[in-house]
C-alpha cells in the first residue's frame, strides 16, 4: 500500500475517534443524576444564574429548599418552590402537576434537580423538571429524600 494511502487511512481513523470522543464528551454532559449519580454539587446553575443565561439542560445538587410557594394555577398546575444556592443565591423551581405527582417537600429539604435554566424579571428559574413527552431534550428530574419525582 502506498505510503500517502496508508496516512490517510491514519488520519481518516484519527479524525473519527477525536470526533466520537467529542460526541461521547457532549452526550455526558447530558447525562442526568438518576443515570450517573455524579452530580454532587451546584456548579452548573451558579454559574447559570451567575451569567443569566439560559441553559436547555443543567443539574444541581445539595441545594436547600427555603420556601413553600403557593401551586400556580393558571394554565396547567404547577409547584413552585425556592432554593439556596452554595453561594447564598436563590432561584425558584416550578415542577408540572399534570405530568407528574406533588414532590412532598418542606423548607430545609436538601435537593438535586436536573432541567431547563431560564432568567425572568423576577430572577433564575429552573423547569422542565420532567420527562419531555416529545423526546426534544433531556429529561428533566427532582430527587429528594432518596426519591426521583417525575423519573421516566
Amino acid at each position: 500500500m502506498k505510503s500517502w494511502v496508508r496516512l490517510a487511512i491514519y488520519v481518516f481513523a484519527f479524525v473519527l475517534v477525536v470526533f466520537s470522543e467529542m460526541d461521547s464528551a457532549e452526550a455526558a454532559r447530558f447525562k442526568t443524576y438518576q443515570e450517573t449519580g455524579h452530580i454532587t454539587d451546584d456548579s452548573e446553575l451558579v454559574d447559570a444564574v451567575s451569567n443569566r443565561r439560559r441553559e436547555d439542560f443543567v443539574e444541581g445538587a445539595d441545594m436547600v429548599v427555603t420556601k413553600i410557594l403557593p401551586d400556580d394555577n393558571s394554565g396547567l398546575e404547577h409547584q413552585k418552590w425556592t432554593v439556596r444556592l452554595s453561594n447564598g443565591e436563590t432561584m425558584q423551581a416550578v415542577y408540572n402537576l399534570d405530568m407528574c405527582p406533588r414532590v412532598p417537600l418542606k423548607v430545609g429539604d436538601r435537593i438535586a434537580m436536573g432541567g431547563q435554566f431560564i432568567w425572568t424579571n423576577k430572577g433564575g428559574l429552573l423547569h422542565w423538571l420532567h420527562h419531555d413527552p416529545r423526546g426534544r431534550r433531556p429529561d428533566g428530574y427532582v430527587y429528594v429524600n432518596g426519591t426521583f419525582y417525575c423519573k421516566e
